[in-house]
């Protein structure tokens, strides 16, 4: 297993824990205050967020690409309670009936009388706490709803942030080739296959801009285990596998080129009927000049002196120094490394 799946297990597993205590402390005081009621909620509670997370990975996200919002949002809180109902109930079995499911099926009231109308009340609710925040985020983008509900960003301040500015390349030929329409789902289609590596490493979509995409790091995940170079890799890894797909359908395979800088920038909400919590300074004009810099170089990845310096974990990774650079818009020069895999 490489460095990146570790951290999202890791992620996942600490996740599932939490959610064991949950439904621990809720089995404890509502059903049987025992300790039995306890392992119960620990194995109810693990199972059901584990599920949910191989049903997403697996399913869901295909969905995302076919299906429109609501039609989406029916078959993901159905699927949800589904799920929340039968790790329950074999949990009850396990836990309660020494495992023999006939007597589940036998005892009507086990499944329909108040206890489990409580534990239905109970799977409801968590649905759609789950499926409220899955539609949000896939709004607005992931964690930003509690900072906008909490005012975290309505006094602007500096935070230290690493930024990829992720280009298509010949995006102007392509769309002449297979025509805008067609261009604009593949389009959609790359920056879908973008996500899983930049979530993978501990990264976030920032935002859009046309057929360009902006990611970005904390400071801490970006340099842990070099994850904002590694992202860039399997975001190439991504697109290879995928390679019979864009061919089959657009003729054409996407390559991409980006720049990758950091440092002090401004963030804060940004707007009132339409409100982004938005990053401002020289970080991200300095980081689109690098990405900018790649076509002039010859080069699909180029990084920053800065970044580079703070890097740790490059041992799966060459780098080309370019020398000094002087970038579009700026007075100083900058030294760039070009990145490749050994």
């Amino acid at each position: 297993m490489s460095s990146i799946r570790k951290q999202e297990f890791k992620g996942y597993l600490l996740s599932a824990i939490i959610a064991g205590l949950i439904t621990a402390i809720f089995m404890y005081f509502v059903y049987y205050r025992s300790l039995l009621s306890v392992w119960a909620g620990l194995f109810i509670g693990f199972t059901i967020y584990m599920t949910m997370i191989s049903y997403k990975k697996i399913i869901l996200k295909r969905l995302i690409r076919r299906t429109n919002l609501f039609f989406l949002l029916i078959i993901n809180t159905f699927s949800n309670v589904i799920i929340i109902m039968v790790v329950a109930w074999i949990g009850v079995v396990l836990f309660y009936m020494n495992g023999n499911f006939g007597n589940l099926f036998k005892n009507l009231n086990a499944l329909t009388g108040f206890e489990s109308q409580i534990g239905l009340l109970f799977g409801l609710t968590l649905s759609i706490f789950f499926n409220f925040f899955f539609i949000i985020n896939t709004l607005i983008g992931k964690n930003v709803l509690i900072k906008l509900f909490i005012g975290k960003y309505r006094k602007p301040f500096e935070v230290e942030r690493v930024f990829m500015f992720l280009d298509i390349k010949s995006s102007t030929a392509i769309a002449e080739k297979i025509g805008h329409i067609k261009f604009l789902s593949l389009v959609n289609d790359f920056f879908y296959d973008i996500l899983d590596p930049i979530n993978q490493t501990k990264g976030e979509i920032y935002k859009y801009v046309g057929d360009e995409a902006i990611a970005t790091w904390k400071i801490k995940h970006a340099i842990m285990q070099a994850n904002c170079i590694e992202c860039f890799f399997l975001i190439k890894e991504k697109i290879n596998s995928r390679s019979d797909y864009y061919l089959e359908k657009y003729g054409v395979v996407p390559e991409f080129k980006a720049g990758i800088h950091g440092g002090i920038v401004i963030t804060g909400e940004l707007g009132y009927t339409k409100r982004e919590i938005a990053f401002m300074g020289d970080v991200l004009n300095t980081t689109a000049r690098i990405e900018e810099a790649c076509k002039t170089y010859n080069q699909d990845f180029l990084i920053s002196e800065e970044i580079m310096n703070q890097i740790k974990g490059t041992n799966n990774f060459r780098l080309e120094e370019i020398g000094g650079v002087k970038l579009r818009g700026k007075e100083n020069e900058m030294r760039l490394f070009g990145v490749t895999r050994e």
